[in-house]
């Protein structure tokens, strides 16, 4: 990949940290010369994280949902005495049928998914309005969030919060220089593996009706997020930015094109035989 950023004496936020996207997005800031507040419950998963990086990386065990949580999570920026991006990704994505999901689950997704955003975001932005330089917050939402999906009515509709949180957020925080974005992943390559096998089903199918074909790799979303945190984004405020190899606007072309209608051929001079 050719593309590079500098954010040397810059601090970053991540939450889920521990694995997956959150863990690349760390990497990536570290790469390009951030120090990190890397975050998560899983205590395990964030220490294999962290582990590469020494001391440009502190790790918070930290529950997202909670004010206590997200406080302390953002509180541990004073070990590098700043904050300039916040990146709310942690996120939890169970799945039921609309008919036996459970209240107490659909409540705490929308605890970590929703709240934990909004929390994390008013502790950051805090913190950067009192440093009075400005800043950067990328929330997540998914693509599911404007289509239906079976089984994803907590998640999907969690997620639609989340964007409609983070266009007020913007609107607030844009006098404080404090610019706010959400991205939207599709299909990653996150999943567990080996895959369980009903999830390797899906996914066979699933995969060549991508107008890419492919899963999008986590180093790929990670480039957006360092993208939106980047100079190159400095008009950029309120916006959703989708990774989803195109899935959101339609399915992979197949067949050759042909126009058998014949009704049209006075349009484009078509003489048939």
């Amino acid at each position: 990949m050719n593309v590079a950023y500098d954010f040397s004496g810059k601090v970053a936020v991540v939450t889920g940290a521990a694995r997956g996207v959150g863990r690349e997005i760390v990497g990536a800031f570290v790469k390009a010369g951030a120090q990190v507040v890397a975050a998560d419950r899983d205590a395990e998963g964030l220490a294999v994280t962290c582990s590469p990086f020494g001391d440009a990386v502190v790790s918070v065990v930290g529950d997202v949902s909670t004010a206590e949580g997200a406080l302390s999570i953002v509180s541990a920026v004073e070990a590098f005495g700043r904050l300039d991006f916040c990146v709310n990704n942690a996120a939890v994505a169970p799945h039921a049928s609309l008919l036996e999901e459970r209240a107490e689950v659909w409540d705490m997704v929308y605890a970590v998914n929703c709240r934990g955003t909004f929390l994390m975001t008013q502790a950051a932005a805090r913190v950067m309005i009192e440093q009075g330089e400005g800043g950067r917050i990328v929330n997540f939402s998914s693509g599911v969030s404007n289509r239906g999906s079976a089984g994803a009515a907590a998640y999907a509709s969690s997620r639609a919060a989340t964007e409609s949180f983070s266009r007020v957020a913007a609107i607030e925080l844009a006098p404080h220089e404090i610019l706010v974005n959400c991205v939207s992943p599709g299909l990653i390559d996150t999943q567990p593996k080996p895959l369980p096998p009903s999830m390797a089903q899906s996914l066979a199918a699933r995969i060549p009706a991508l107008p890419l074909a492919r899963a999008g790799k986590p180093e790929e979303v990670a480039n957006l997020v360092l993208w939106l945190c980047s100079d190159g984004a400095a008009y950029i405020t309120g916006g959703l930015y989708s990774v989803d190899g195109g899935a959101g606007v339609g399915g992979r072309a197949g067949a050759p094109i042909v126009d058998e209608d014949i009704r049209y051929d006075w349009v484009t001079g078509r003489i048939r035989p």
